[in-house]
């Protein structure tokens, strides 16, 4: 028996079985933990794309614009559809309301394969994402109604889509004055409508539509540079008031602009009632469109510049180049007063440019008008005008993430 005893002792087989056995694990342990890690940073990026995009959702339909903003419970169920049971589990979102953005913070945990045995079971995963939004906005479509509008159905094409736009915004718009739309419809002029008869029309100019009753309401580029400009009109200073057309013959066809407003069905009835005629000046739609987002004269109902939550837009959608202003046929000198009063719409980021070219027009003016590239929209097909409107519609509604 003494022998046995001394024999096992100095057996060193068992031994190295052990520590080898104890080595496996710790190898399988590092192995396991290599690939569990890498495995988990994977699903870290996976989840936070998918919060990104769920702040960018909840903002969209942000508590101020929204009846129904997205809830802790809805973000996380939202996230759920993304991943697959054995990837995340414990997953759970919540939501924060600042004043002008989202956060959305998700917690999950990903079960282990390998490192099990080690006793790890789970690894922990966490992301965040802010997105901004504009609480509020003011939106001017300024739109062409020249005779070119008539060809391959433009017209009727762009009424149908700019109506699905208004009927996207008012759905937007739950909270009181949160969106609030205008009208400019132009040609070489633009119609003043009921306004004609308010005091920043230089009366010394008024006997032209007593002469010509059928231009009533029609008015041209004012004195330059204020064609170009916010410049208040001020009381006995001709350059800086409005006057009638004194070239125009025809009727007074245009569709009257309609400042700033919460009536939708107005609008829409505005829309409706466009109809093509005339030539193209791209400086007297954009004017106007500055004015009715400004809250100085000539129209004042436009919120301050600078209002907490307030993006102002101007949405310029046209089918042509610049053929016809104010005492010039010359396209070099239009395309000037074009950028001139683009830049002064941009100055200080207080507007935003949209632009759009309908199959016809300079790219390069209207790429350039925009506020940034993105935002100009060119046009290949009548079709795809809906399409194009929803961009729009998103742009303004959307969101960026900032964290």
């Amino acid at each position: 028996m003494t022998a046995i005893v001394q024999r096992f002792g100095r057996d060193a087989q068992g031994s190295v079985a052990l520590m080898f056995a104890f080595a496996a694990i710790v190898l399988i342990g590092a192995v396991g933990a290599s690939m569990d890690y890498s495995r988990a940073a994977s699903v870290q990026s996976s989840l936070q794309r998918a919060v990104d995009g769920t702040a960018l959702l909840a903002a969209k339909n942000n508590e101020q614009l929204s009846a129904s903003p997205m809830s802790d419970a809805a973000a996380t169920d939202y996230l759920r559809k993304t991943f697959s049971a054995e990837k995340i589990t414990d997953l759970n979102a919540k939501v924060t309301w600042l004043p002008s953005s989202v956060r959305v913070d998700a917690t999950a945990v990903v079960p282990t394969t390998l490192m099990n045995v080690l006793g790890v079971r789970t690894m922990p995963v966490a992301a965040t994402s802010e997105a901004l939004f504009s609480t509020k906005a003011e939106i001017i479509l300024v739109l062409d109604n020249t005779g070119s509008m008539n060809e391959l159905n433009k017209l009727p094409t762009l009424q149908a889509a700019a109506k699905n736009f208004l009927t996207r915004m008012q759905g937007a718009s739950a909270g009181a004055d949160a969106v609030r739309i205008g009208l400019v419809p132009f040609e070489t002029d633009v119609n003043l409508g009921a306004l004609k008869t308010a005091w920043w029309v230089d009366p010394a100019q008024t006997n032209y539509w007593t002469a010509n009753p059928q231009t009533s309401g029609c008015i041209w580029d004012r004195d330059q540079p204020n064609d170009a400009k916010d410049t208040p009109p001020s009381p006995g200073v001709a350059s800086t008031l409005y006057g009638p057309d004194q070239t125009r013959t025809s009727a007074c066809s245009i569709t009257p602009i309609v400042p700033l407003t919460t009536d939708f069905n107005a609008l829409r009835a505005s829309v409706d009632a466009m109809v093509a005629s005339g030539t193209t000046n791209l400086t007297i739609g954009l004017a106007w469109g500055y004015h009715l987002l400004s809250p100085s004269e000539p129209i004042t109902n436009a919120q301050p510049f600078g209002t907490k939550n307030l993006t102002k837009y101007v949405v310029l959608m046209t089918d042509g180049y610049n053929t016809k202003m104010r005492g010039t046929e010359v396209v070099a000198i239009m395309d000037a007063r074009t950028r001139q009063v683009c830049d002064a719409i941009k100055a200080d980021g207080k507007i935003v440019i949209i632009t759009a070219k309908i199959i016809v027009g300079n790219d390069s003016l209207l790429r350039d008008c925009a506020t940034s590239p993105d935002l100009f929209f060119p046009v290949a097909e009548v079709s795809e005008l809906d399409a194009v409107f929803k961009k729009i519609y998103d742009a303004i509604v959307g969101t960026r993430i900032t964290r």
